[in-house]
């Protein structure tokens, strides 16, 4: 294949951001990480265990301390829909 003309996207997507635990309620280590595509998960909203729906995400995990962090959606990158998925289930909370 012969390329024509190169595209606009010749620099990978990266994006530089601080580990907080924002969306998961965890409280993060606050290492400044820089993040490349294939380190983000994508969550559509809709739990696996069919009980709701919750916000969609597009989440890292921390290399230093293992939290989740989700990015705010105007630091999401294109095609976001094509990442890897994030698989979250709510916990079942139950009362007496």
């Amino acid at each position: 294949m012969r390329v024509l003309e190169p595209g606009k996207n010749t620099e990978a997507w990266t994006i530089r951001h601080r580990c907080t635990g924002w969306g998961h309620g965890d409280f993060g280590c606050e290492a400044l990480l820089e993040i490349e595509r294939n380190d983000l998960m994508y969550s559509s909203g809709i739990s696996e265990s069919g009980l709701g729906t919750f916000q969609p995400a597009v989440s890292f995990e921390c290399p230093c301390c293992g939290g989740l962090t989700d990015l705010g959606i105007i630091d999401w990158p294109p095609n976001y829909k094509n990442l890897k998925r994030l698989h979250v289930q709510k916990e079942e909370t139950f009362t007496d």
